[in-house]
């Protein structure tokens, strides 16, 4: 059933904030500023950014994307700990793949025999990472279950880093790692989504370079303006 609550989060998303949420969570000029200062795009966009932030940060669009792309970095950043590629029953994990479910996996390191076994130290540090985020991550909707739900998830990912230490073989945790991690990947897909409508929106109303430079601050190029 976690899922299912999951996915209604990700529907929710892909519908959109409304003003209510947005206010709640007390966007302002200083959140579109702050944001030019940390993507440091150099000082020719950020004064170009500074120039048309007065017009930009009235539109809807602007102020609800500003929002996702936060909630998107939370839930997009637990799910690379825990791990992207589903469990899969193989002998070796992949020397360039990250995530706590491919640190329990043993490395074949050459041609020959030679491997590397699982680290469960590391495993257990990523999933600590992702409860991190996770439990930084709004609640949007004003969701009365949301809290709850969160705890769960939380919790499940608490045993599991536990149980790292008391096992020596990991498939079933690397298992019950995947499942957590299909559970909220709809949520990421949902904020991507959602995103690239308010931007063009934006580009509807705005139609101009300068705009999508601002665009492009907020979502760390993400959103890339479309071909004419």
């Amino acid at each position: 059933m976690t899922g299912v609550y999951w996915k209604m989060v990700a529907e929710n998303v892909a519908k959109g904030l409304g003003p209510k949420t947005i206010s709640r969570l007390g966007l302002s000029g200083r959140v579109l500023a702050r944001t030019g200062v940390v993507v440091g795009a150099g000082f020719m966009a950020y004064e170009l950014f500074k120039s048309y932030k007065d017009n930009i940060e009235n539109e809807p669009a602007y102020q609800e994307m500003t929002v996702l792309q936060q909630e998107l970095e939370k839930w997009g950043s637990a799910i690379s700990c825990i791990g992207r590629q589903p469990y899969e029953d193989k002998k070796y994990g992949s020397l360039e793949e990250g995530g706590a479910i491919n640190a329990l996996y043993p490395k074949k390191l050459s041609a020959d025999d030679a491997s590397k076994p699982p680290d469960p130290s590391e495993a257990a540090e990523l999933i600590e990472r992702a409860v991190g985020y996770i439990e930084k991550t709004e609640n949007v909707f004003e969701d009365k279950e949301f809290k709850d739900k969160r705890s769960d998830l939380v919790d499940r990912l608490e045993k599991l880093r536990q149980e790292i230490e008391k096992r020596k073989k990991y498939g079933s945790i690397q298992k019950k790692l995947g499942q957590i991690a299909a559970d909220i990947k709809p949520i990421e897909s949902a904020y991507s989504a959602r995103i690239y409508d308010c931007s063009r929106e934006i580009q509807k109303n705005q139609g101009s370079n300068a705009a999508w430079a601002a665009v492009s601050m907020v979502t760390l190029g993400f959103v890339k303006k479309p071909k004419d």
